[in-house]
């Protein structure tokens, strides 16, 4: 079963450099098609400008398509009412890239996980927080933290404080945006060993934007390559990594630090 079905999609913008110059448009999103099935881990890969995250933004409604539909569980959500737009919002969660900026530095950890059940469910103050330090738990966040400030931890535990955030509507699908990148290496995978984790404990569906082709070599199911804002190769993990058929993923594969002993 397909969650997402992605038809001709487009973002372009219109960019000045300068007062009197004509605006260039930029597309950086152009004309792809995709899918993305139930309870997989979708990869979309690429260097920087490729389109990835613009992407990810689009599946959010963070971002208005230029063109194109991006369908929902059979709905297009490019119109949907704001009723249910809210519904697919609870649906569809984002883990950002970077765990600093991404938490509000004035909040505790309680608030900031809370924030999304008070905004969208009618539950009371008591039975969030129960929610609240059930999910902190299942995340690796000890319970006598609810209190505490995001300054207060590494930048793995802000991660886990994004990945509760993301997790405490019970969503269908997670979109992590590199939500990796901006950590040491050693968390990286603790991280993506706990995403893993929490895929199969809440059948959930990742779609997982990432620079980096070995991060994502063993959490994928499927991978999409990007490059300058169109995909250029789609394939099942094993048979990307074995058998890479464009240029651009031949270099990506090539890039990938080699360890010899």
């Amino acid at each position: 079963m397909n969650l997402f079905e992605i038809k001709n999609l487009q973002k372009h913008y219109d960019v000045k450099k300068g007062l009197f110059a004509k605006p260039t448009t930029i597309k950086a999103v152009n004309d792809i098609n995709f899918h993305v099935k139930k309870g997989e881990v979708l990869s979309i890969v690429g260097e920087s400008g490729c389109g990835k995250s613009t992407t990810a933004k689009l599946l959010m409604t963070i971002e208005e398509p230029t063109g194109g539909e991006i369908f929902f569980e059979g709905k297009d959500i490019t119109k949907l009412s704001s009723n249910e737009l809210k519904e697919y919002r609870k649906k569809v969660q984002i883990i950002f890239q970077d765990p600093y900026s991404s938490l509000n530095p004035r909040w505790n950890v309680g608030k900031i996980i809370a924030e999304p059940l008070k905004l969208n469910t009618n539950l009371n103050d008591k039975e969030i927080k129960e929610k609240v330090l059930t999910i902190m738990k299942k995340v690796g966040l000890k319970e006598e933290w609810y209190e505490r400030y995001p300054h207060q931890f590494s930048g793995g535990q802000r991660q886990r404080i994004g990945i509760a955030r993301a997790l405490v509507l019970e969503p269908e699908v997670i979109i992590c945006d590199e939500p990796v990148s901006a950590l040491d290496v050693s968390i990286q995978a603790q991280v993506l060993n706990l995403l893993l984790d929490l895929q199969e404990e809440f059948n959930l569906t990742y779609v997982f934007i990432s620079h980096d082709l070995s991060v994502v070599e063993h959490i994928s199911d499927r991978i999409i390559v990007m490059y300058f804002g169109d995909i250029v190769e789609s394939d099942n993990v094993e048979t990307l990594f074995a058998n890479p058929q464009h240029d651009y993923t031949k270099q990506l594969l090539g890039a990938i630090p080699k360890i010899e002993f």
